[in-house]
């Protein structure tokens, strides 16, 4: 059993999913606290002039609060976010399918960010024809924090391998995983380039413009640099 644990991002960019093709399990993070500043969990970037822009969605923020608690500032956002879509990719090759899709994802009657961001990521990960599940870290009572949470989480879904990012060695400790049993399993996500809306190749951009770009052949390039060992703590 495959795991991996991320925050729930804002229509985040291919290495988000490259990480849930290549689960079982995928754990949103939705009790971690909500970053201070910009952060993906509420924005992600689209093409604009030969280089990228920030879609954001404004949040009300609260002293520590999880990303869970978060509430949308206001209604509108949904509105010229789709406003801004439109104009971006109104020539793309899949436009009408993927803004359908889109569109059903702007209609879910919520106003919590955790909430949105999760059902977009999975019914994205779903036309993406990824089969990992998805869990929510706060349906697991885990009161440990840093890399012990990562490892009681994945031991909560009887996990064998946590698939992890090399951003996640910065923090981790891999004896405390071999310790649990678990096999500490850590991946670089190379971006490949595709044709895009604008002259030029911009890498890191959200999901969305692989799927207007690509449709579901964007699965293609869910594919991880060959797996290396962990680098050992000091």
């Amino acid at each position: 059993m495959k795991v991996a644990i991320h925050q729930p991002n804002y229509f985040p960019w291919l290495g988000y999913f490259a990480k849930m093709a290549q689960s079982d399990v995928f754990i949103f993070l939705d009790d971690a606290q909500l970053p201070q500043g910009r952060s993906y969990v509420h924005r992600t970037r689209i093409p604009a002039d030969g280089g990228s822009v920030w879609m954001s969605a404004p949040v009300r923020r609260e002293r520590l609060q999880a990303i869970g608690d978060v509430r949308f500032a206001e209604d509108g956002w949904r509105r010229r976010h789709r406003a801004t879509l439109l104009h971006t990719y109104r020539h793309a090759p899949f436009f009408e399918p993927v803004m359908a899709l889109v569109d059903t994802l702007f209609a879910l009657e919520t106003d919590n960010l955790s909430r949105f961001n999760m059902n977009a990521v999975s019914r994205l990960a779903g036309y993406l024809d990824l089969p990992c599940r998805c869990a929510l870290a706060s349906s697991f009572g885990v009161t440990s924090s840093s890399d012990d949470r990562l490892v009681d989480l994945v031991r909560a879904v009887e996990g064998a391998v946590y698939i992890s990012g090399e951003g996640g060695q910065n923090y981790q400790h891999a004896e405390k995983f071999e310790a649990a049993g678990i096999e500490l399993r850590v991946c670089s996500y190379k971006p490949r380039p595709y044709r895009q809306v604008q002259d030029g190749f911009v890498a890191g951009l959200s999901v969305l413009d692989a799927l207007f770009n690509l449709g579901p052949d964007a699965r293609h390039h869910l594919t991880y640099e060959p797996a290396r060992e962990p680098q050992p703590s000091v």
